[in-house]
C-alpha cells in the first residue's frame, strides 16, 4: 500500500520519472554490454620495411646524395693539398706565408661546409624515414578499412633484441630496456595483415604515375 505522503500526482509523476531514468541506464548499460567487440589486425614494421619496394628506392636516393658529399669534400680537400705542396715551391717568404694564411682560412671554411652539409644529409635522412612511416600508415589506414578492421597495432613479440658492444649500457641491462619497451606478446596469425601491406605498397609503387614517398618541407 503506497503511503499518504506519496499518493500525490506530483509525488507520483516523480517516482514515475525516476524509473524510468533507471531503466533507460539499464538499457544503456546492457547495450554497452552486447556492443560488438572491435576488430584487431597486426602488422610486423620490420618485415614490412625489409619488403617494400620504396625503402630500396629511398635508400639508393639518399646513398647518391651522401655519395656526392663524400665525392665533393675529397675534390675540395685535394685541391687544397695541391696548393699547399704549391706554396713550398715559392721562394718569396712573405709571398709563401700569405698563401699558407690563405690555405688555413679555406680549411677552415671547408670544415665547416663539411659540417653543415653532414647535418643536411642527416636531416634529408630523417625526414625520409618519416615520409615512408607516413605512408605506410595511410596505405595501412586503407587496409584496414577494406578488411574490416578499426584497429592494427604493430606486433614486437618476435623482433630480434639489439646488443651493442660500443654502447656504455651493459648488454643485460640493454635488453632489459628493448623487453620494457615492447608492447605486444602475442598477435594472431589469422589477423596478421603484414604480407598483405606489403603487396598492396608493391603493386601501387609498380603502377605508372605514383609518386615516391616525399618528406614534408
Amino acid at each position: 500500500m503506497i503511503p499518504a505522503s506519496y499518493r500525490s500526482p506530483l509525488a507520483i509523476a516523480a517516482l514515475a520519472a525516476g524509473l524510468l531514468v533507471v531503466a533507460g541506464s539499464s538499457a544503456y548499460t546492457a547495450a554497452r554490454l552486447a556492443a560488438a567487440p572491435s576488430a584487431v589486425a597486426n602488422v610486423d614494421i620490420r618485415r614490412i620495411l625489409d619488403k617494400i619496394q620504396q625503402r630500396g628506392e629511398m635508400e639508393i636516393e639518399l646513398t647518391q646524395m651522401g655519395n656526392k658529399f663524400e665525392q665533393e669534400l675529397k675534390t675540395r680537400k685535394e685541391q687544397l693539398e695541391t696548393r699547399a705542396r704549391e706554396s713550398d715551391a715559392i721562394t718569396d717568404a712573405a709571398e709563401r706565408q700569405k698563401l699558407r694564411d690563405e690555405l688555413a682560412l679555406e680549411q677552415l671554411q671547408l670544415k665547416e661546409w663539411a659540417t653543415v652539409k653532414q647535418q643536411e644529409v642527416d636531416r634529408e635522412q630523417a625526414l625520409r624515414w618519416e615520409a615512408l612511416y607516413r605512408l605506410i600508415v595511410s596505405e595501412g589506414d586503407k587496409l584496414a578499412q577494406s578488411e574490416g578492421y578499426q584497429y592494427v597495432i604493430v606486433y614486437d613479440g618476435t623482433a630480434e633484441f639489439q646488443r651493442d658492444r660500443r654502447s656504455q649500457a651493459p648488454l643485460a641491462q640493454q635488453v632489459f630496456d628493448q623487453i620494457a619497451r615492447r608492447r605486444v606478446l602475442y598477435a594472431s596469425k589469422a589477423d596478421d595483415l603484414t604480407e598483405k601491406l606489403i603487396l598492396r605498397m608493391n603493386n601501387a609503387r609498380a603502377t605508372p604515375g605514383t609518386p615516391s614517398p616525399s618528406p614534408k618541407p
